[in-house]
């Protein structure tokens, strides 16, 4: 059979990037998978080229390209912006008229988005915790979220009841990413960075309000075993209305949930605040001889122009806790990193280095 052609944005990414080592540590670029990627650069298109990667030059704003790319490809695997709705839609319309290029093509498309559960949070900014905790097997629960929030509009696209039997769209839905990433682009996450920027131009351990929101946590490399994993088992689904018929009659087989019921989060161990990671920041601070006090400075919204970059209250002061159903259940994913305290320490030590050279 013809390799699996997948196109990919977001390939050099922080979660892509690690997604494309995992990919290339199993050897399955180029034989198993016909890899095509977007990139932005002439540089990344060299580097990509040299895992045996086809790079496509463009960006999420070149919608007649993205649409004619998702026309020639079996999956879509989507990790580059999850706010970006005209990339989206410019996917899914070339998904729906993809002809099909030889007998070896899937009859139907994959599409994997990835969304955020950026999609969960609430306005806490920091002044209470939430029991209330998302389970991505709960369709009833995830219907409740309102179409104003966070990546909630493009979500909304891709689990469109118009794509039920053209596309099978799945959607990833991370939590805070922690760890140093691999391959060939950025192995740096966003949030605990970007706490921790801030912290040391403040030379003071920072904090969103008191601290007290949760979120739910997981490693890029588990990460990226989870969208492999997840890729590998699309494919073994059916791929039309007759195989279905025959796949319904299997008793031992577990149906992968899509379209209507497409979230997957990927969670693991137990949640944390923020104000752990504003005290870990200040313990690494005091170590380094930056601020002596091992203290941490509450700050409010009038005080956030002042301290954080822009939407930090939204990005570090809201809860998001989420519980990845799907994955432990039917993709049998199990997450194997737990030092996220270690990484905060490593994250701080990192960018103080980078800081004095």
């Amino acid at each position: 059979m013809a390799p699996i052609r997948i196109f990919f944005l977001g390939a050099t990414g922080y979660i892509g990037s690690s997604i494309i080592d995992l990919l290339h540590q199993k050897k399955t670029i180029g034989t198993k998978y016909a890899l095509h990627a977007l990139v932005r650069s002439q540089e990344k298109a060299d580097r990509l080229r040299s895992l045996g990667i086809e790079p496509v030059l463009g960006s999420l704003d070149d919608s007649n390209l993205l649409e004619q790319e998702a026309s020639k490809a079996d999956v879509v695997l989507a990790a580059a912006d999850a706010d970006h709705l005209p990339s989206a839609k410019a996917v899914i319309k070339g998904l729906l008229h993809r002809p099909r290029a030889h007998a070896d093509s899937r009859k139907r498309p994959i599409l994997i988005h990835t969304s955020g559960t950026g999609v969960l949070l609430d306005g806490a900014y920091g002044k209470f915790g939430s029991d209330t905790i998302y389970y991505d097997n709960d369709v009833a629960q995830l219907s409740t979220l309102k179409p104003t929030q966070p990546h909630r509009n493009v979500d909304l696209e891709v689990i469109s009841p118009q794509l039920v039997g053209k596309v099978d769209t799945y959607i990833v839905a991370p939590p805070t990413i922690w760890g140093f990433g691999a391959g060939p682009g950025n192995h740096n996450s966003i949030q605990v960075p970007l706490h921790v920027s801030a912290s040391l131009k403040s030379q003071q351990a920072l904090q969103i309000g008191q601290g007290l929101n949760y979120w739910s946590k997981v490693h890029v490399a588990d990460l990226a075993h989870f969208y492999v994993s997840l890729l590998e088992r699309a494919l073994q689904e059916p791929q039309d209305e007759e195989e279905e018929r025959q796949a319904a009659s299997d008793q031992d087989r577990t149906p992968l949930p899509k379209n209507e019921d497409a979230y997957y989060f990927v969670q693991e161990g137990e949640d944390f605040t923020w104000g752990e990671v504003a005290r870990e920041i200040a313990k690494a601070l005091k170590e380094l001889g930056v601020n002596d006090s091992g203290e941490v400075q509450a700050t409010n919204p009038e005080e956030e122009q002042t301290y954080w970059p822009e939407n930090s209250g939204s990005l570090l002061g809201g809860n998001s806790r989420s519980r990845a159903a799907k994955g432990k259940e039917i993709l049998g994913w199990e997450p194997k990193h737990r030092e996220f305290k270690e990484y905060i320490a490593d994250e701080v030590r990192r960018q103080y280095n980078l800081q004095k050279q």
